[in-house]
């Protein structure tokens, strides 16, 4: 299976909205389309190494492991996982989609931690799960950690859909830490009833292509999505990100905030639209994506869009691609700070502010560590 079947599969069903939804992305996608893929071993095996990239002592008790899209019980950990919190699975067999649904009805005070492991085989192989997330009460926290091992290729594909009931809340942080030889495409859907909030951290590093298409329904009145995200990529590596957001209801909000770093030849894509429906009136759309290039040869495309319908509606976007500061340069180097050191100030800087919504402080270092060599700032 090619990289063309899978936008059959995941994508829009209207081909013209799937065309233009993947025009920036095709010169990415011609590579993928010559190849044909297999379908992963759900059995492979999990390396020390690749191990201790997710077993987080934080997380222990509460943590799902899911081998090329399937649960995998050998390496997961739920003894701990709150009562409030059911996790139901299909059980391995020969279908190359597999499925998993998670229900929580209450408070969840600390994350559960779902991991989704790329796991290279022989040749070039290809997963694929779908995730039911519903969050009926409470405030729930979840981590979603893609991770993928040094190999042939491998070509994931996992579709999310959330259901936030009223007055509920979904804290979710997800991570993309992945192989230069793993692709993923990651679909998302949320809608969001009368008071519910989604609130959103994405980091995305590495890779050959990754592709996250976002869609949220703001369906509640007084319903609310915040989004903070950052992509740092080198190399050729390859990341676009799709966010589209729909006021459906009065007195809704979402406030976006996304930045990416892109050096060597690497080639990053943010793409976000937000739709006020008529009827919407009190809505609140603010979008913000800032990015900044590293070397001459990297490349990234930012198109925002707003369309309103609605009257009474407070809303803004703006979007620049730029390089790093002279003024700002300067300045550090004459308070006698080196040139190497206060370049990686600068973009540390710059990459730490997607991370402002992160709860936990211990996740927020983590993530910290994952940016720093990506951005020049590990020695900061």
């Amino acid at each position: 299976m090619a990289a063309a079947a899978l936008l059959e599969e995941f994508g829009p069903a209207d081909a013209r909205e799937r065309d233009e939804s993947w025009r920036y992305s095709r010169t990415a996608l011609r590579a993928l389309a010559q190849q044909e893929f297999v379908t992963a071993d759900v059995h492979a095996s999990v390396d020390a190494a690749l191990r201790e990239r997710f077993a987080w002592t934080q997380t222990d008790g509460r943590r799902a492991v899911f081998v090329n899209g399937v649960f995998s019980a050998a390496h997961s950990d739920l003894n701990a996982i709150a009562a409030s919190v059911q996790l139901r699975h299909d059980a391995a067999g020969d279908d190359t989609e597999h499925r998993a649904h998670l229900a929580i009805n209450g408070d969840c005070a600390e994350p559960l931690h779902l991991v989704y492991l790329g796991l290279p085989g022989a040749a070039p192989c290809r997963w694929s799960a779908v995730l039911d997330i519903a969050v009926t009460h409470g405030h729930a926290r979840l981590i979603e950690h893609h991770l993928g091992a040094a190999g042939s290729d491998v070509l994931g594909a996992l579709r999310s859909r959330m259901t936030i009931g009223a007055g509920a809340t979904l804290h979710l942080t997800a991570i993309c830490d992945l192989a230069d030889s793993t692709s993923l495409y990651h679909r998302g859907d949320a809608t969001l009833a009368e008071g519910a909030s989604l609130l959103t951290t994405h980091v995305l590093l590495g890779g050959r292509l990754q592709r996250h298409d976002v869609g949220v329904a703001l369906a509640g009145a007084h319903s609310r999505f915040d989004s903070r995200g950052v992509f740092a990529l080198r190399g050729r590596q390859h990341a676009d990100t799709h966010m589209d957001i729909r006021h459906v209801a009065r007195d809704t909000a979402c406030d976006v905030l996304w930045r990416g770093i892109a050096d060597d030849r690497s080639r990053g894509i943010f793409h976000g639209a937000i739709t006020v429906a008529k009827g919407a009136d009190g809505a609140d759309a603010q979008l913000s994506n800032r990015n900044l290039l590293l070397s001459a040869l990297a490349e990234i495309d930012t198109q925002p869009a707003l369309e309103i319908h609605a009257d009474e509606v407070k809303a803004a976007h703006g979007a620049t691609v730029g390089q790093l500061d002279e003024r700002a340069l300067f300045y550090l180097r004459s308070r006698g700070i080196d040139v190497a050191e206060a370049r990686r100030m600068l973009v540390g800087a710059f990459a730490a502010v997607a991370l402002d919504r992160v709860e936990q402080p211990w996740l927020r270092a983590h993530l910290g560590a994952l940016l720093a060599p990506r951005v020049g700032t590990e020695n900061a």
